[in-house]
């Protein structure tokens, strides 16, 4: 077995484990790194969270992870880091934010204590003007019995007012906060280590033979699990076997660009299969090309999950409700997909897949043997701005949870009408779908934003042919009745986002 040459706190250590090992197993058991925590093994708790440095591109960048969903093979080259090594170099043996915690007092058991602290050091890291908002935000994935948060919070409004003048660039600072003793020295040491070198993340993992990816199954041939950021994965198979070595999409570079490419006449804009949902939605390309798509980010998981899951793993999970996946569909995005054995060759003939052809039934996908899915490729308008998006879904808790219900839907204003109109729906059916009443309705329409009336009529319009197309099921989500009428509710909902200054809500919801 291959070893993988990965810096621990202030060692580069060979570590023998399997690549697809949980990381939580191998450094709590291997590395006696007791202090992140086992908590639910679903990266529901953040108890396990550790901080995670790599190269991108010419930055190194610090994000906090749960390490849980966490494959071992994905540290290759990179920095790990827990609360043992946040440690090293503090002069009174507790970090800022660790100071912050005990002043407030922030920690009753302290079993979630680990977590929050590197959840709360990984926000102070990230190049950005530190504000309340921003550091609940970090934390929106860990939980405390305890406390009640209102400790919590107080300790993080400390970290905010004493760090409010942080250098927005990332290399400075990095430096200024270990020279703060918020970060341990190691972190210096390993951007020196990273300069002028590959990107961590750009080690290629052959797979040897020609064993397919779960997309199918060839005769004779044992299926190779393909993992993207293992947030689902790891969630069913919390305890690979031995010697479980995936095929892990964030190692190859190929599958985590955001770039624009042509085909023929028509421009793209890429979205690569093992970007992070995180990327995916702070990229500056993505938000240019869909205005306002940013306002959704956090409708999907937590900050821990949003940087280890990927826009691909979400596809391929194939839930009828996965929120990506009904943004995706809206935006009438293609898939490009690609045999797992050619998957880092630039020159490998590509299979395009409009998304809604991808899935077959329930938890089927249009993947042959040995097929992998690389990358999104969403068009591209000659205005972006003339794109109007809206997303929407209906949960039992508003965070952190998996929709009953999810609808998105994209347009064009043009000449005073709508066009090229696609409306998502999800949970409703096996597999998502296109609502191709509801887009009938509303193709080619007047929409005249001075005419609420009109606006009000158009929207419940589209609801109702939207709603009287489905036929749900029910279950523990919601029965079939609740899941039809949400279908006409959030159809509303996007109008009144929509079209906020018209006066279309009063018009609807008189």
């Amino acid at each position: 077995m291959a070893s993988l040459h990965v810096k621990i706190n202030n060692i580069w250590q060979d570590l023998r484990s399997s690549e697809g090992m949980p990381a939580l197993d191998v450094v709590r058991g291997e590395l006696g790194l007791t202090s992140t925590k086992e908590g639910c093994r679903e990266g529901d708790c953040g108890a396990c969270a550790v901080l995670v440095g790599e190269q991108v591109g010419d930055m190194v960048r610090y994000r906090a992870v749960p390490s849980c969903l966490l494959a071992l093979g994905e540290l290759r080259g990179k920095h790990l880091v827990t609360l043992e090594g946040l440690v090293e170099g503090a002069k009174d043996g507790l970090t800022p934010v660790m100071r912050a915690f005990l002043d407030e007092n922030a920690s009753q058991c302290g079993f979630c204590t680990p977590g929050f602290i590197i959840a709360l050091t990984s926000w102070l890291a990230e190049p950005q003007v530190p504000d309340l908002a921003g550091a609940l935000r970090a934390i929106d994935g860990n939980l405390c019995r305890c406390t009640g948060y209102g400790a919590i919070r107080r300790a993080a409004a400390r970290l905010v007012e004493r760090f409010k003048d942080l250098p927005l660039e990332s290399g400075a600072r990095l430096k200024t906060l270990v020279e703060a003793q918020v970060l341990p020295p190691s972190v210096l040491e390993f951007m020196a280590e990273s300069a002028g070198k590959p990107e961590a993340d750009s080690v290629s993992r052959k797979i040897s033979g020609n064993a397919p990816a779960r997309g199918g199954n060839a005769d004779n041939a044992v299926p190779v699990a393909v993992v993207g950021g293992g947030t689902d994965y790891y969630v069913r198979n919390p305890d690979p076997e031995e010697g479980f070595s995936p095929f892990l999409t964030r190692m190859l570079p190929e599958f985590g660009q955001i770039r624009y490419v042509s085909d023929r006449e028509d421009r793209w804009l890429e979205v690569g299969a093992a970007v992070t949902v995180r990327d995916f939605f702070s990229s500056h390309v993505v938000r240019h090309e869909v205005p306002g798509i940013e306002r959704f980010e956090t409708m999907f998981a937590s900050t821990l999950i949003r940087n280890l899951a990927t826009v691909g793993g979400n596809i391929v999970n194939a839930s009828p409700v996965a929120d990506i996946t009904s943004m995706l569909l809206a935006l009438g995005a293609r898939l490009v997909i690609v045999p797992e054995a050619d998957a880092g060759n630039k020159n490998t003939p590509l299979r395009l897949c409009p998304l809604e052809q991808f899935f077959l039934g329930y938890k089927k996908l249009n993947l042959g043997p040995g097929e992998v899915l690389k990358a999104v490729w969403i068009p591209v308008l000659a205005d972006p701005s003339s794109r109007k998006f809206s997303f929407e879904k209906a949960s039992k808790r508003r965070n952190l949870d998996i929709a009953a219900v999810n609808m998105a839907i994209s347009f064009r204003i043009d000449k005073g009408r709508f066009r090229d109109v696609r409306i998502s729906l999800g949970g409703v059916a096996p597999v998502p779908l296109l609502g191709i009443g509801a887009q009938e309705v509303l193709e080619g329409a007047p929409c005249d934003v001075s005419d609420k009336k009109s606006l009000a009529g158009l929207a419940k319009n589209a609801a109702r042919r939207a709603e009287s197309a489905i036929s749900p099921i029910s279950d523990v989500r919601g029965s079939s009745d609740y899941r039809r009428r949400m279908v006409h509710q959030l159809m509303l909902a996007h109008f009144i986002r929509l079209f906020e200054t018209s006066g279309v809500a009063e018009e609807l919801f008189p």
